[in-house]
């Protein structure tokens, strides 16, 4: 007789732990950007000039309607607009011309290769006419995310252009020895929502021209047959709107206007002059409506917190753009969070009481640093980048490591200029301030900070630290194979992945044994001491005995309580010689 498994009746399993999730990267870096990215763009091209008959276009799994011989641009833009993913492609040219262009902007990823699935057109003399669809552009290498992830500045150069200031300032970050790479980190390019407006026109232009303003600034005078390479020239020679970008065309009575380079809400075009006509003739209007709403500096990151993780981050900005106002939200946005940000001014009335930098100082917004480089040339073009290498020698640290924690103070950074407007009147207002600066002592290009908004490596280290913890508590509660129980020896797990990072602490540095000086005490006070002294920790939970019904029939632990001793830095000393004669 066989003997059956117990299995028939009763089937016991354990259930496969958690993965758990991955520390926080404390060097992966973020630049926020509004410039302009390589775009998608595909061409159709005609074989002859169409006089009959119609095509669709197929775009993957969707099709569009049936696009007739002599259907208008706006007509065929429409068409494919209606496909989903496609809302935003540009179409300019003509059937007439044998070209069509579409064009999507880079942010928003490639344009899928169309094919033909129906055509009958026809020249005048009944030749069939071939479409033939190809892509010239897939567009970023960050497609349709929002942003981009980079190992080396080259490929930034790709996406954005070797004169964007996104490329220069990854050329300055990777261009620090450590830089981001020594902590394991990786840049990532983050695309800011920026403004753009569109210009409709109630006919095709045949005769007379138009002017278009932005700021107080007017353009030349365009022409009805201005192209729409012309139209963005001119308007590029508008103060402030130097990377904006012109897409569509006047054949097609729609222009988009994309205001690449503007920090936040774009101010809106207006027609100060038209005499547009048709061939009527009839007078032309220019509808000008706000097509998408640029993003602050805070609302970025806002919205891309749990798309990508990074640590630091950044704008293409300095402060004098960026404002006060959205200074201080964007430090509050990131005050409770895991991140550090930085900002940079070359304006020393930042410096001042009540200035910029000195109010993050003032409210305790130690994790955003703001950093001064004086130099305003080329609209602080060298502050940004100060800013870059400044980040990318910072963010550097692996604390994985041994004796690996380190500080910023008396740093030199590569390819940048110490400030070349510092004096020692600035410097005392950056000292009080709390504003990291680029100074040359006796000759020697140095990073100083004077700790008034705390030092970067107190904050950066604790950020870590924190980050750290709460990684290890909850991979130790996820990756239990069965449960933590209710229980001393439960806590006792709980605590041992704390003491794991408290460990780590110690070795790369962050913290040391020492004397407590602090009147907070918890605990057993002797044990307290005790740990200080040898350890440079001590963790104490309250006993579970102790714990409220309510805590625990919710299942919480009982609060655990860290003190943790800071090893500190020297950057600075005092000496006394005592000479005798």
């Amino acid at each position: 007789m066989t003997s059956l498994s117990i299995d028939n009746v009763v089937n016991v399993s354990v259930a496969s732990s958690n993965i758990g999730v991955s520390a926080y990267n404390t060097s992966n870096l973020a630049i926020i950007t509004g410039e302009a990215v390589t775009q998608a763009v595909q061409n159709i091209t005609f074989s002859g000039v169409a006089a009959s008959g119609a095509f669709v276009l197929q775009f993957g799994l969707l099709t569009t309607a049936s696009i007739a011989w002599n259907a208008t641009i706006s007509t065929i833009q429409s068409d494919i607009n209606a496909l989903s993913g496609l809302e935003s492609v540009v179409v300019s040219g003509s059937i007439a011309s044998k070209n069509l262009t579409l064009t999507q902007p880079g942010n928003l990823g490639k344009i899928p290769l169309a094919i033909v699935p129906t055509n009958t057109l026809a020249t005048s003399g009944s030749v069939a006419i071939t479409v033939t669809p190809i892509n010239t552009s897939i567009g970023w290498s960050g497609q349709a995310l929002g942003y981009a992830i980079y190992n080396s500045p080259t490929q930034v150069g790709l996406d954005f252009g070797t004169s964007s200031r996104t490329f220069q300032m990854a050329n300055d970050i990777f261009g620090q020895q450590p830089n981001i790479l020594a902590g394991s980190g990786q840049l990532i390019a983050i695309l800011s929502n920026v403004s753009q407006q569109t210009l409709t026109l109630s006919g095709i232009p045949a005769s007379g021209a138009f002017e278009l303003e932005y700021n107080g600034n007017t353009t030349t005078s365009l022409s009805y047959n201005s192209t729409v390479s012309q139209i963005q020239a001119a308007l590029q020679l508008l103060p402030g709107l130097a990377g904006v970008q012109v897409i569509g065309g006047l054949p097609g009575e729609l222009l988009t206007i994309i205001f690449n380079g503007v920090y936040g809400i774009a101010l809106p075009i207006t027609v100060p002059t038209n005499t547009l006509a048709t061939s009527a003739p009839a007078a032309i209007t220019i509808t000008v409506a706000s097509l998408v709403v640029g993003e602050s500096y805070g609302e970025v990151i806002s919205r891309t917190q749990g798309v990508v993780q990074y640590f630091g981050v950044m704008p293409t900005e300095t402060l004098a753009v960026i404002g006060q106002t959205d200074m201080l939200a964007e430090a509050s946005i990131i005050l409770p969070l895991n991140l550090i940000g930085f900002f940079v001014s070359y304006d020393s009335a930042d410096l001042l009481p009540g200035g910029m930098i000195s109010l993050l100082a003032t409210g305790s917004f130690h994790n955003t640093r703001g950093l001064y480089y004086g130099d305003s040339s080329l609209v602080g073009i060298n502050a940004v980048l100060y800013m870059a290498a400044y980040a990318g020698l910072a963010l550097s640290v692996n604390f994985n490591g041994s004796n690996t924690t380190t500080t910023m103070h008396l740093k030199t950074l590569l390819g940048i200029e110490p400030d070349p407007t510092m004096t020692q009147t600035i410097l005392n207002l950056a000292k009080i301030a709390g504003a990291d600066c680029y100074v040359s002592i006796q000759g020697d290009p140095c990073v100083f900070i004077s700790g008034a908004n705390k030092f970067f490596d107190q904050v950066y280290n604790q950020e870590w630290f924190v980050g750290s913890l709460k990684v290890a508590a909850f991979n130790y509660l996820a990756q239990s194979a069965t449960k933590v129980p209710q229980t001393e020896r439960g806590m006792d797990g709980l605590k041992g992945s704390q003491r794991i990072v408290c460990d780590q602490a110690v070795t790369n540095q962050y913290a040391a044994p020492g004397t407590w000086t602090s009147s907070t005490t918890f605990g057993n006070q002797t044990l307290f001491y005790q740990n200080i002294s040898q350890f440079g920790y001590y963790i104490y939970s309250q006993p579970i005995s102790q714990q409220q019904a309510t805590a625990r029939a919710g299942r919480i632990a009982p609060l655990i309580q860290i003190a943790l001793k800071e090893a500190g830095a020297i950057q600075s000393a005092n000496i006394i010689v005592y000479i005798n004669n």
